[in-house]
């Protein structure tokens, strides 16, 4: 008795590339992005980029700062302050361990945002009382 089994990554290698189903909207700005991770990517104005491991993450806290909310991420060896609006999926989002990319956008486009959804406008990242980058 034989049985031929079908395994997608075989069917990949074959074809060449995985089909991806899902579409971009170009018009819509990416803010964050949530699922299993283990570490969290923060990519400031400027374009640059740093991520932290879950396994340094320490606590978390949300507060308001006017209008704006705010996220202060506390790490072992940093401290990452994120200023923005309807921040509590994102606040969620880290108290759940699963928020793995966060993308601070010129304050310029908050007007194409809709109303409720969550926008990044400042991304700060601090090490031991030292301003390293802020967007």
């Amino acid at each position: 008795m034989s049985q031929t089994y079908k395994f997608k990554s075989l069917e990949i290698a074959k074809n060449g590339k995985e089909k991806k189903e899902t579409t971009k909207d170009p018009n819509k700005l990416n803010v964050y992005e949530v699922g299993e991770t283990k570490t969290i990517d923060f990519e400031l104005l400027d374009g640059t980029r740093q991520n932290f491991s879950y396994a340094h993450y320490i606590t978390s806290w949300i507060g308001k700062d006017g209008d704006e909310r705010v996220i202060k991420i506390f790490f072992a060896t940093h401290l990452v302050t994120i200023k923005g609006y309807c921040l509590d999926p994102v606040y969620e989002a880290v108290a759940s361990l699963k928020l793995k990319k966060l993308k601070a956008n010129n304050v310029r486009y908050i007007k194409s945002i809709e109303e409720g959804k969550t926008y990044i406008i400042m991304i700060e990242i601090r090490w031991k009382n030292n301003q390293l980058d802020k967007s």
